[in-house]
């Protein structure tokens, strides 16, 4: 059964790092359980099972901390492992539950105090009279509250930037999808205004010509001439067709040419990612001016939404590799290290689905699957198209 506060996914290397810190724990734990108590014993084993599974489990992890703690109060005598509480107060403090968060501080600010009070007895007879009792309730208290306080401090901190990382990135996806809805709907518009000039100049132009047409097959006999000079205007109607026809064409070309995507707009894509705290490897082979325009507009909207989900679901504090390749066609792949708690889970797949849609529009293909730890989008468009002219 899964832990409903455990992370919707975890590294493998994680895992293993926890693994490998809770195995030094037992170790620690059996080798000074010499000359303790079997409580003193247990408590160790509980400590060490819940830096085993703090990630995994951490419903578990808090379970068998707050258990050791009371067998620790009940024996008063406190184990050397208790050191270890710091890095599972770290993993609450930075808890994405809120009420963990505090629940864990509320647990610390009062085990400080109680460990305060079990100190004294756990490591010395201290007298009232000289002041000893004191002073050791005051030792225990803090030395309990910079080991559990500071572990969730740095978890907290940690978690507050984390936020604050989130916000910044969703600010950028916002942006990302507001100029996507921008471009799509200037596209949708362009569309539709050349769709009304092709029908204009088609409708009108077939019109004269079947007129001109249906009245010279009833003239041809009876009057050659005025035949003739149907056919004279049929003519003439087809060529200022096909010159308007060629103007529309023209403007086609223009759009296409104004919308054309160069190393700027990328540098100012990079740029938007890098300031949304992403680190960006990027290397080029080839120069995009030898590859048709379609692909490298098409390159650049598979680069913006890897980008984009690399944002959402990637882990900032590893560098995203881009790499485009522009020798025989265009090869772009695009790869991050997933996080184990996205600053933007879950999503429905249309990015990935206009990813593969754009790229069959060329003539490529799209394949976006994770990789051990990485996700990686990769990019293929044959050289079918030519270079550009």
């Amino acid at each position: 059964m899964r832990d409903p506060l455990a992370p919707p996914s975890l590294r493998r290397s994680a895992v293993v790092f926890d693994v490998a810190v809770g195995a030094v724990a037992v170790l620690v734990a059996i080798a000074s359980s010499e000359g303790q108590t079997v409580w003193m014993a247990v408590s160790g084993g509980l400590i060490a099972l819940g830096l085993l599974v703090r990630r995994r489990l951490p419903t578990v992890m808090m379970t068998t901390a707050v258990a050791s703690a009371v067998i620790q109060v009940a024996s008063m005598h406190i184990t050397v492992l208790s050191l270890l509480y710091a890095p599972m107060f770290f993993t609450a403090g930075g808890h994405p539950d809120r009420r963990v968060r505090r629940g864990a501080f509320v647990v610390a600010v009062v085990g400080s105090f109680v460990a305060g009070a079990v100190f004294p007895h756990a490591y010395g007879d201290f007298q009232t009279g000289d002041g000893g009792l004191g002073w050791a309730t005051v030792f225990g208290t803090v030395g309990t509250g910079v080991v559990v306080l500071g572990g969730w401090t740095a978890g907290f901190v940690g978690h507050q930037r984390r936020s604050v990382a989130a916000a910044e990135v969703s600010e950028t996806i916002s942006e990302l999808e507001r100029r996507r809805v921008l471009d799509l709907y200037d596209e949708q518009a362009e569309r539709s205004r050349l769709a009304r000039d092709m029908h204009d100049v088609v409708a009108h132009s077939l019109a004269v010509v079947v007129a001109q047409a249906e009245g010279a097959k009833y003239t041809l006999d009876a009057n050659p001439d005025a035949a003739r000079d149907a056919l004279g205007v049929i003519a003439d109607t087809a060529r200022e067709a096909l010159a308007d026809v060629r103007t529309v064409l023209e403007q086609l070309r223009s759009t296409e040419s104004a919308g054309e995507i160069d190393r700027d707009d990328r540098d100012q894509l990079l740029d938007r990612m890098r300031a949304a705290g992403m680190r960006i490897e990027e290397t080029e082979v080839g120069s995009a001016d030898d590859v048709a325009v379609a692909s490298v507009r098409v390159a650049h909207a598979v680069l913006t939404e890897s980008l984009t989900n690399a944002l959402k679901y990637g882990d900032l504090a590893h560098a995203v590799t881009v790499h485009h390749d522009w020798t025989s066609g265009c090869r772009l792949t695009v790869g991050n290290v997933v996080a184990d708690t996205p600053l933007a889970p879950g999503g429905a797949r249309h990015g990935i689905i206009g990813m593969t849609e754009r790229a069959a529009h060329v003539g490529g293909a799209v394949s976006s699957e994770p990789s051990g730890d990485t996700w990686v989008v990769q990019l293929t468009i044959p050289d079918t198209e030519g270079t550009r002219t």
